[in-house]
């Protein structure tokens, strides 16, 4: 058995789970520094506000984004291992083309109702500047999301995660050397590095890729048909990316109009503990979705089944354990990554972090669903759930409640996935 383990380590995708876990992990810890950075600089309110516009901006990049951070890793290795193989040059120009197009309809309504969407991104009715910010950091964000979606397609995962941590190496810094942070500050930083470190690695394969660039469209593969493919594929994906991040989004957002931003920000702990710990989650998913393809290109779907089967029992103990150590050791990590005016926030928190487990169960099946099947699956789960959370949320008038409803929510995510996948895998 130990010689076996070694063999799967030794691998080609072995090294690629080792190197993706080591620097998802440190991704994490940044993660960790940025919510301490905040909390000790920002008021009460403001880190409230803070996370109301970040959980908005991930909503905006990912509908800008249009699915295509799920395509791109889908398609890629499906046209390397076609028969001859196709160019992904033309791929990535369709996917350009309909990202931007997306995008500019999301300006076109944020601007036309901007006085409805400040209220509902940035949680003010007066602030048109922070809006505008917003909107260019979601872009930003969507397209560092075409990056990683790319490298993570062609499984170059070294480059995948050091892109990744990159950028969020680079957000630290502005919040040790700014002398005063605002909001605005922060995005506004944030903006800024962010763009810079897109253009320079899209540059980077641009310029690696210039002998392949052109021409993008052919008589016998116009970009047309790619634009078509990756529309097909990646409009009900745009649905199911904007269902997944209006689940975390909305509790924020609701709360923030119903019971102020100091119950945002004390409701936004038990959050970010769950948002902290859940990318160690989707670490395998990152390589899943691709594997699963490679698979299916090469007809060995027996083979991926029993790779997700044996990560759903990794998944499972290491869920539990997460939850164990974050359930007994809640007041320190919250002085730790927050400040002691969050201690009362314990017992929501700890009710909150239960969620894990099931997310984590989502997190597993989800990749493997898109890969079998071009039906948008995973929008209609996610769909059934962001119904039952703002049901639930309209249902629930204190924090503790409003806890209880995020769990419920998050054990209907986790079974659905589980119960579609044993269904589309026959």
């Amino acid at each position: 058995m130990i010689k076996a383990i070694q063999q799967k380590l030794n691998s080609g995708m072995g090294k690629d789970v080792i190197w993706t876990f080591v620097l998802q992990i440190t991704i994490m810890l940044c993660s960790f520094a940025i919510t301490k950075l905040l909390a000790s600089r920002l008021s009460i309110d403001d880190f409230g506000q803070y996370n109301v516009v970040k959980r908005s901006v991930q909503v905006l990049s990912f509908v800008m984004l249009a699915g295509v951070g799920i395509a791109l890793p889908r398609y890629i290795p499906l046209y390397r291992h076609d028969n001859p193989p196709q160019r992904i040059v033309p791929l990535l120009g369709a996917s350009l083309i309909y990202i931007i197009g997306v995008s500019l309809t999301v300006l076109t309504i944020c601007m036309l109702f901007s006085s409805q969407m400040q209220h509902f991104i940035i949680g003010q009715s007066d602030n048109m500047g922070l809006l505008l910010v917003a909107l260019g950091y979601a872009f930003a964000l969507a397209m560092a999301q075409v990056v990683y979606a790319y490298y993570r397609g062609t499984g170059d995962f070294k480059w995948y995660n050091g892109t990744q941590l990159a950028v969020q190496l680079a957000i630290v810094l502005p919040l040790i050397l700014l002398p005063a942070l605002t909001v605005s500050s922060v995005f506004i930083s944030w903006l800024i590095i962010t763009s810079l470190l897109v253009s320079f690695f899209l540059g980077r394969e641009l310029w690696q890729r210039r002998n392949s660039l052109f021409p993008i469209s052919t008589p016998d593969s116009p970009v047309s048909s790619h634009l078509k493919t990756i529309v097909k594929y990646s409009s009900g994906r745009l649905v199911a990316d904007f269902f997944l991040f209006s689940l975390a989004a909305f509790p924020l957002i609701y709360i923030s109009n119903t019971q102020g931003l100091q119950s945002t920000a004390y409701y936004s702990v038990g959050i970010t503990f769950v948002t902290m710990v859940t990318p160690v989650f989707s670490f395998m998913g990152i390589i899943l979705l691709p594997y699963v393809s490679e698979c299916i290109a090469k007809h060995e779907h027996r083979t991926a089944d029993r790779f997700v089967r044996h990560l759903a029992l990794l998944y499972l103990g290491a869920s539990l354990l997460a939850i164990a150590v974050l359930y007994l050791f809640m007041d320190f990590l919250t002085s730790l990554l927050f400040t002691d005016s969050y201690l009362v926030t314990a017992d929501i928190t700890r009710i909150m972090i239960l969620s894990i487990l099931p997310q984590a169960i989502y997190l597993l099946y989800r990749n493997p669903i898109d890969a079998v099947s071009v039906i948008p699956y995973n929008t209609i789960i996610l769909g059934i759930c962001l119904a039952g959370m703002v049901a639930g949320f309209a249902l629930s008038t204190t924090l503790t409640q409003f806890a209880w409803a995020y769990l419920i929510i998050s054990c209907l995510q986790g079974l659905l996935s589980f119960l579609t996948w044993q269904v589309i895998k026959k």
